[in-house]
């Protein structure tokens, strides 16, 4: 009986092999439809990232890293934070009016929201734009009358 294994030595081409099974129509349109449902989805994340990457450049551009500590107003030469509380004379200066004026309108009344220190007063800003609009609806009232 002759050996298996010598005839397929011996034959001049290897064995076939079958071919591959061809993809059919729903096969191909799945594929079709899930690359383009990925392709939007990585447009859309690239569009999302580039939109906060621009709107963290401008909120890093805005600021100022430059150091500085808090001081009283008094020994600060140059602040870049806006003032919250005055003197008696940078709330003067503040309503372009004299110290004494301010320090008037504290002794009668008109502001009562104050902080008596051994250096003078101290005024929030948003008292000073309180008695400023009272003031103001003052004239405007007498004006009219």
């Amino acid at each position: 009986m002759p050996n298996s294994n010598n005839q397929n030595r011996n034959a001049p081409y290897p064995p076939r092999r079958q071919a591959a099974a061809r993809p059919n129509l729903v096969n191909a349109l799945a594929v079709v439809i899930a690359a383009l449902i990925l392709g939007i989805c990585i447009v859309i994340t690239g569009v999302t990232v580039s939109g906060s990457v621009k709107k963290l450049t401008a909120a890093v551009q805005g600021q100022n890293f430059s150091s500085q500590f808090s001081a009283p107003s008094n020994l600060t030469v140059n602040s870049n934070a806006p003032k919250q509380y005055f003197t008696e004379t940078e709330a003067a200066a503040y309503l372009n009016m004299t110290a004494g004026e301010i320090v008037e309108a504290i002794d009668d009344g008109d502001i009562q929201d104050y902080i008596r220190t051994k250096s003078g007063y101290t005024i929030s800003k948003a008292t000073l734009d309180a008695y400023f609009e009272q003031k103001a609806y003052d004239t405007r009232v007498q004006n009219n009358s």
